[in-house]
């Protein structure tokens, strides 16, 4: 067994990369979303498929509510990215929504934290910010040089517009330019609510950025200008209902995102960058080419999206039958599923979104095919799953009640695992009895409020838009040092109390530099004292000895700084079923604690943990590679 274990790692090493890799860095409008939790849809979701994937890949490693200094400094985001960089590879790279600040807009969060400090104000709890004169401009500048130090070729990309209509066109700050107001430190005084003329470009991030493209001889593609025109040519009306979720004017929903998806990998063409191996499709074409569920457990129930496009179409109007078989099932209003559903288009465009829900009961590699037809065209889209049996598990759970704002961290622990409750900038501030669920009334909860370093009461910043990372309630649980968990369903009640504008994401991620980030649920401007029941399945599994964290971050969507307003939780549960892996030990590799597992073993390539088991890998969240 050992001696074929390393005949398999050599291989693996030996193996042929593929030729080019596309890696995106950037914020919430580019990063990745799951299809069973919300319709937010980063654009670079979808860039790949514009691409030829025999020949280049697409590695999009977006974060929500990430500024440039925070994914620099990230210990999960820049240095990984760079660590699964090659020579030859390239790095789009899309930034100023979150630095533009929340607090104080415009100005370097380092320079104001400093500011509070020396006035004895209280700290800003919002680490996000920075100034486009200086310090947007030098970390633009550290992720040019450190890419090329590599062999890669950066792109900078301007960030796509905020659907910010006024008078016809796109607001200035919607442009990415604070013109209009912002704020500055001089000589230690504080000035807000600054303001430029309309030809003083001084706060504008577009242009710092195309400044810093032509200082470093980088190409520069204007994606604010594009989706300007784009949303320009909808109308304000037929922008905000066919391009973005919503009640948002900022993330884009999937035709959103693949439009702009679609405009970038033009514009990279027109600019000679990969064109040989960018293709703009005008037939029907599929979206993604090929579904992967990856590693999925036998009886829950999973969902993927596919996007159907056509442009250019002839007869102008027809329509197109999709179909699938086994244990697949389709449905385009995501409420009524069968094998078999038709679409129709008008006016040479298609444009439809199909739900694909999948939920075998074998296990092992399981194929299937969707099959999508219009006249003599047929298409077929490949579905691929790796069945894992939840038979012959030990039952583990950890369930935090949150009845009381002095027992907040008290959890209820069945199995082998251990379980812990922390807080940042949070604080559980006092418990109130004017809930309601369903019919049910008079239901208490400890109402939750934004807190400083120290834990004491404060406002919630004006203009977030997104998750704060340094904000958060964290659940976690850690695996016995000999067991895997596979986790089969997260739960929890969520609402808010004082407010209507409470928004949150409820993320995962493993080990304390939070690695594997998945967004697994998330609202925008909750209603008050309704609670929301939540039941998810995503497929996790935590390796023996590792931990998972289930975060929920809240931010408050207002245009003005709020105290007095709280987000609610309680019975939050994390179940699954512990399993002794049977693999034979394999001698020789470093693990991360430095000692060999007797069972797996854990090492780390290009940054990320790889879970070895017999001749088979996974990543952390126990997808095998």
């Amino acid at each position: 067994m050992k001696k074929n274990f390393f005949t398999l790692l050599a291989a693996l090493m030996c193996l042929p990369m593929m030729a080019i890799k596309v890696h995106t860095i950037g914020d919430s409008t580019m990063a990745e979303y799951d299809e069973n939790t919300t319709d937010k849809r980063g654009w670079c979701m979808y860039l790949g498929s514009f691409f030829d994937p025999q020949f280049v890949t697409v590695n999009n490693r977006g974060k929500s509510g990430a500024d440039t200094r925070g994914f620099y400094n990230g210990a999960a985001y820049w240095a990984s990215v760079k660590s699964q960089m090659s020579a030859g590879d390239y790095l789009i790279i899309q930034f100023a929504h979150n630095d533009e600040g929340t607090v104080t807009y415009g100005m370097d969060n380092l320079e104001y934290a400093q500011y509070c400090s020396d006035n004895s104000l209280p700290a800003p709890t919002d680490a996000r910010g920075t100034n486009p004169q200086t310090t947007y401009r030098d970390y633009l500048r550290l992720f040019i040089d450190e890419a090329r130090a590599l062999g890669v070729t950066p792109i900078l990309a301007a960030p796509i517009c905020r659907a910010y209509f006024q008078n016809g066109d796109i607001r200035r700050n919607g442009r990415h330019d604070l013109g209009d107001k912002f704020s500055k430190i001089e000589n230690g005084v504080l000035y807000e609510n600054q303001s430029l003329p309309a030809d003083d470009h001084s706060m504008d991030y577009v242009e710092a950025m195309k400044i810093v493209a032509q200082e470093k001889n980088v190409p520069f593609i204007d994606l604010m200008q594009a989706t300007r025109e784009l949303y320009l040519s909808y109308g304000e009306t037929q922008c905000l209902n066919l391009l973005f979720c919503q009640g948002d004017k900022t993330h884009t929903n999937t035709m959103g995102a693949n439009l702009i998806a679609r405009q970038a990998a033009q514009m990279m063409k027109q600019a000679g960058i990969l064109a040989d191996h960018i293709n703009i499709p005008t037939s029907i074409s599929a979206n993604p080419t090929a579904l992967d569920f990856g590693e999925v457990y036998s009886g829950v129930q999973q969902n993927k999206e596919l996007l159907i496009t056509g442009f250019g179409l002839a007869p102008a109007e027809g329509s197109v039958t999709i179909s699938c078989d086994g244990d697949l099932s389709l449905s385009a209003d995501k409420t009524n599923y069968s094998q078999s559903v038709s679409v129709s288009y008008q006016g040479n465009t298609l444009f439809q979104k199909v739900y694909v829900r999948v939920s075998y009961t074998g296990q092992g590699a399981q194929s299937n095919t969707i099959t999508i037809s219009s006249g003599d065209m047929q298409l077929t889209v490949p579905v691929t799953a790796n069945v894992i049996s939840l038979a012959g598990g030990s039952a583990v759970s950890a369930l935090w009640p949150i009845a009381d704002k002095t027992t907040v961290d008290n959890a209820n622990v069945q199995g082998p695992i251990a379980a812990t409750f922390t807080m940042r900038h949070m604080m559980a501030a006092d418990t109130k009895s004017d809930f309601t669920q369903g019919d049910e009334t008079g239901i208490t909860l400890v109402r939750l409020h934004n807190a400083d370093d120290g834990g004491a009461k404060t406002a919630w910043p004006a203009n977030e838009i997104d998750e704060n990372a340094t904000r958060y309630i964290d659940f976690a649980i850690t695996a016995p040092g000999t067991m895997e968990v596979r986790v089969t369903k997260i739960s929890l009640d969520i609402t808010s109390h004082s407010t209507g504008f409470m928004c949150y994401h409820i993320n995962t991620g493993f080990g304390d530099d939070f690695t594997d980030v998945q967004t697994i649920a998330e609202k925008v401007n909750m209603t008050n004292l309704e609670i929301d029941h939540l039941e998810l399945t995503p497929t996790l599994t935590i390796p023996a000895g590792e931990t998972l964290h289930l975060r929920v971050l809240p931010w408050h969507n207002l245009g003005e700084q709020k105290s007095g307003k709280y987000i609610c939780i309680r019975n939050v549960q994390i179940e699954g079923l512990a399993f002794d892996p049977d693999e034979e030990p394999h001698e020789g590799i470093d693990t991360v604690t430095g000692n060999p597992s007797p069972v797996t073993h854990k090492i780390i390539r290009h940054g990320q943990l790889i879970i070895i088991r017999g001749e088979k890998q996974y990543n952390a969240q126990g997808q095998q590679l």
